[in-house]
């Protein structure tokens, strides 16, 4: 049986497709490890950073390296974007955003072509998955593409218009892999803005609910202008929603949103922010931060470090604002030094570790849901349903919910003990 090897990079989206593939490539192939040598391999691309970029390139070469015969597969966003650059010389297959249902039959077939079109298909592209490698959280794509165009951002063009599964067939699949998996994190592009026809993203957390195998339902990310009084009220009064939300900033000057194209202020995120944490008090509130964006000042800078005092987010992931080509932002001026970009990423994540440390300390002596997904050597571990990932110096089963109980919170990790 020929082998194959898969590295997926790049965001949740990339990664339940990927094991659309993968469960598909293992009727006919076996895998192995991607240091290993293999007769097929399997790239899944991002183009969000420049070092995803950069990690695509050392993959291929890495692979050609690890057998020159083998047959190489890229998929996702920057072969969307970049199919024909010089990149992909030594790529057999190249598929972009679509046609992801048809890769393993192109494999089989040993088909090399450049199958990148312009034009994205406005159809949704429907991956129905029946089981995931975990044995405790899966993920589920309900919605692709973003219509949003932020000034720094190459997804609408890589990954398309935006566009939303069927609720029945998303239900279905649910349904299903709720029967190992007991958390099912929804995730898409632009997930707050599933749609469809009436039924929206509120109605489809509402009907998940429902579904009696399943015990957590988490959202992967939403924008703070589609988190909607009903979805709150869902929240506050089913157990089954994850008390977390990944809610993007991107910055935390009103000066810089307005050049990011990102259609919200400070203040208003903020009010918002405000408005959850009244209904559910014990809510980790987690972001994403660009940093060093085109004229960024000091000023600014420090704008930002204030305001993300005043939010206290439990955890932020900070990135370097990293160019990109055909984009507003690439054409704008008053671009940054990369020496002062990590520098402010570095400070950002010196605040983020008081803060986080505060928000996990909260929760000392207090009871929560956690999901084990590992044991190893007797020591228990998992996320609760605030997102703080647990040890437990006790053997309990994979993929069970227990009560737990946090004992002790440092910058090493969080401890508990199952009540």
């Amino acid at each position: 049986m020929k082998t194959y090897a898969m590295m997926v990079l790049g965001c949740k989206v990339n990664d339940y497709e990927a094991t659309y593939v993968r469960e598909n490539m293992d009727k006919y192939f076996k895998e192995t490890d991607f240091k290993s040598k293999a007769d097929i391999y399997l790239i899944f691309t991002c183009c969000v950073t420049n070092t995803a970029e950069a990690k695509t390139r050392k993959f291929i070469h890495a692979a050609r390296r690890n057998n020159p015969d083998a047959y190489i597969c890229t998929i996702g966003c920057l072969s969307q974007i970049k199919s024909s650059s010089e990149v992909f010389e030594d790529v057999d297959l190249i598929i972009g955003s679509d046609k992801k249902d048809q890769i393993v039959d192109l494999i089989r077939q040993g088909v090399q072509k450049n199958m990148v079109e312009e034009k994205i298909s406005e159809d949704f592209e429907h991956l129905y998955i029946e089981s995931y490698p975990s044995r405790s959280r899966s993920f589920l794509k309900i919605q692709d593409g973003c219509n949003q165009f932020c000034s720094y951002c190459v997804i609408p063009y890589s990954r398309g218009r935006e566009r939303s599964a069927d609720h029945e067939k998303i239900l279905e699949e649910a349904k299903i892999l709720a029967r190992e998996n007991k958390e099912i994190v929804l995730t898409g592009i632009h997930t707050g803005r599933y749609n469809d026809g009436s039924y929206d993203l509120y109605h489809l957390l509402k009907d998940m609910a429902d579904i009696e195998d399943l015990e957590t339902i988490r959202l992967s990310s939403i924008e703070i202008t589609e988190i909607n009084d009903q979805i709150i009220g869902l929240m506050t009064e089913n157990k089954k929603l994850a008390r977390h939300l990944h809610i993007p900033i991107q910055s935390a000057s009103n000066t810089i949103l307005k050049a990011m194209h990102r259609p919200y202020t400070v203040e208003g995120y903020m009010e918002r922010i405000t408005y959850i944490r009244k209904k559910m008090p014990d809510i980790s509130i987690s972001t994403d931060l660009i940093v060093g964006f085109p004229n960024e000042s000091d000023e600014l800078f420090e704008e930002t470090l204030s305001n993300l005092r005043k939010i206290g987010f439990s955890f932020i992931h900070v990135f370097p604002y990293s160019r990109k080509s055909g984009t507003a932002a690439d054409k704008m001026d008053g671009h940054i030094d990369p020496k002062i970009k990590k520098d402010r990423v570095r400070q950002v994540m010196e605040l983020e570790k008081e803060y986080t440390e505060r928000y996990y300390s909260s929760f000392i002596g207090k009871s929560v849901d956690v999901l084990i997904e590992k044991c190893n050597d007797g020591i228990s571990s998992g996320y609760c349903r605030q997102y703080i990932y647990i040890d437990i110096d006790q053997k309990l089963e994979v993929g069970r919910l227990y009560k737990v109980i946090i004992d002790q919170v440092s910058l090493e990790g969080v401890k508990g003990h199952a009540a």
